[in-house]
């Protein structure tokens, strides 16, 4: 679009209700109230965020399965229909093209939603690919709109919509006509709660698509009212995803860094065949180990990080910092980076640099929150 900003279906509702910054190419709201109250709704009722600005690729074909095998790393042939996985898509290093996650919708038929900033590189990474095999991939992200629904409350109030008790299992994709409307009902999210990310279908972008759009979403704040449902930006949809642990493409991932580094070992599976690519990289970095690993840490001293602060062990520089923010759930900042392995442990004191002043943090596991208050494996 000659450098111009994308925008989604619901941009007309985003611009009238919040406050809009440039996020991946794409013109998107980061908060419609306080960051930290939408982020509490996500937490302790049910949020609600326009996701429509990621890529959604339809891949079918006779040899669609073959061919999902060798460019993802998670097992494609274990992925039952109306099923879905997180998976990573790499370069021949090993390195992360991009994480994505993958919906099996038919015997040959899958939809694969990858962040919106990589979408060019992972459709031309793709293109490059499928000559070998008899597979269509399509674009179809003008023409299904894509929203998440978040929190505790999210499957009474989608059940609501359906009419009917909803009791699709998580990682599940599943048809669901919510409130009159055709839908896919993915059984994911990216905020560590209990939830679905829906696919709208039929909504062309264009003046009906869009009313469309803006009209099932009105719904299902209607719907959710009693449920004390909040609309949510990108500032509350990074803040729950960091809460809960989870990479961000060109923070915790990039083409420098395999999944093992990473700590996602779920996302790849080492017993497929034929190998898929960057497959060697995976193996190693399994069986030998890493150079790098991810940690998580809790400042005790006041301090907020960000990405790119230096992390320090007893005065000395050792790894630096990739994401980093306020915890709404535990009113402290925490944090992710990269440090080499065996030299901190969960509990172990660590400092970071916070622009020029050291700040000590303690090493600690994700999710950050307790997982028995918060999250989708909450005590019931």
């Amino acid at each position: 679009m000659n450098g111009e900003l994308q925008r989604t279906h619901l941009y007309d509702w985003h611009k009238q209700h919040g406050d809009l910054v440039p996020f991946g190419g794409w013109e998107m709201p980061v908060r419609y109230s306080d960051i930290r109250e939408e982020h509490m709704a996500v937490r302790n009722s049910v949020g609600l965020f326009d996701t429509s600005h990621m890529t959604r690729y339809v891949i079918s074909g006779s040899q669609a399965v073959d061919f999902l095998q060798r460019v993802t790393t998670n097992n494609v042939r274990k992925l039952a229909i109306n099923g879905g996985h997180y998976s990573t898509c790499l370069n021949e290093k090993g390195g992360v093209r991009d994480d994505l996650m993958l919906y099996r919708i038919g015997e040959a038929e899958f939809i694969w939603v990858t962040n919106a900033a990589n979408g060019p590189k992972i459709h031309a990474h793709l293109l490059n690919h499928a000559k070998d095999y008899d597979v269509t991939i399509t674009d179809r992200s003008r023409d299904i709109v894509m929203i998440a629904v978040q929190g505790p409350n999210a499957m009474p109030l989608l059940s609501k919509m359906a009419g009917k008790q909803i009791d699709y299992g998580r990682f599940t994709c599943n048809p669901v006509r919510l409130a009159g409307y055709d839908t896919y009902l993915c059984r994911t999210g990216y905020t560590g709660e209990d939830g679905g990310e829906i696919l709208l279908l039929d909504t062309p972008y264009g003046d009906e698509g869009n009313a469309k759009a803006i009209g099932f979403w009105e719904e299902i704040l209607r719907e959710g009212d009693e449920f004390g449902i909040h609309p949510c930006g990108l500032g509350a949809r990074d803040s729950t995803r960091l809460e809960a642990g989870f990479v961000l493409y060109g923070h915790e991932l990039n083409e420098e860094t395999s999944p093992i580094e990473a700590a996602i070992p779920y996302a790849v599976k080492l017993k497929v065949e034929p190998h898929y690519i960057g497959y060697d990289t995976v193996y190693r970095h399994k069986k030998e180990g890493v150079s790098k690993k991810r940690i998580g840490f809790v400042m005790i001293d006041r301090g907020i990080p960000r990405e790119e602060y230096p992390i320090l062990l007893d005065g000395t520089q050792i790894g630096v910092t990739t994401s980093g923010g306020l915890s709404p759930v535990l009113k402290t900042g925490i944090g992710m980076g990269y440090v080499p392995p065996d030299t901190v442990k969960e509990g172990d004191i660590i400092e970071i640099d916070i622009k020029g002043r050291i700040r000590k943090a303690k090493v600690k596991k994700w999710p950050f929150y307790d997982p028995d208050e918060y999250g989708a494996t909450r005590s019931q």
